[in-house]
């Protein structure tokens, strides 16, 4: 293994000449008993492009997917979760408070105290 300042200067050479390829890196990663991730993270950090290789890219090419949602379940889901707010807002008992602070449970802000 060598020292970083080492490599680096090593990638920037190879950049500058146009040899800086993933098959390049594989091969100075072999050769130096390098990680091949480790070459790539150096190489980003300094700005070092890596150049097309033929084959070698995939993860550059773009590849494209499509993907849908169901409108119309997300608006009925929308639409119950609505009703049961509202339903619980009617059902609750008018104490003079407003809606958020007669609200029960662990998320009230003030729990309404039993007498006794």
């Amino acid at each position: 293994m060598k020292a970083v300042y080492q490599v680096v200067r090593d990638l920037e050479f190879a950049a500058r000449q146009g040899d800086l390829t993933p098959s390049f890196l594989e091969a100075y990663a072999r050769r130096h008993g390098e990680k091949i991730m480790a070459l790539y993270g150096l190489a980003a950090r300094n700005s070092l492009t890596i150049a097309h290789e033929e084959g070698r890219n995939d993860h550059i090419v773009e590849k494209s997917w499509h993907s849908t949602v169901d409108t119309g379940a997300v608006e009925r889901a929308l639409d119950a979760q609505s009703a049961a707010v509202v339903r619980a807002a009617h059902e609750a008992r008018d104490d003079g408070r407003p809606a958020s602070l007669r609200k029960r449970g662990r998320g009230s802000f003030y729990p309404v105290k039993t007498a006794g």
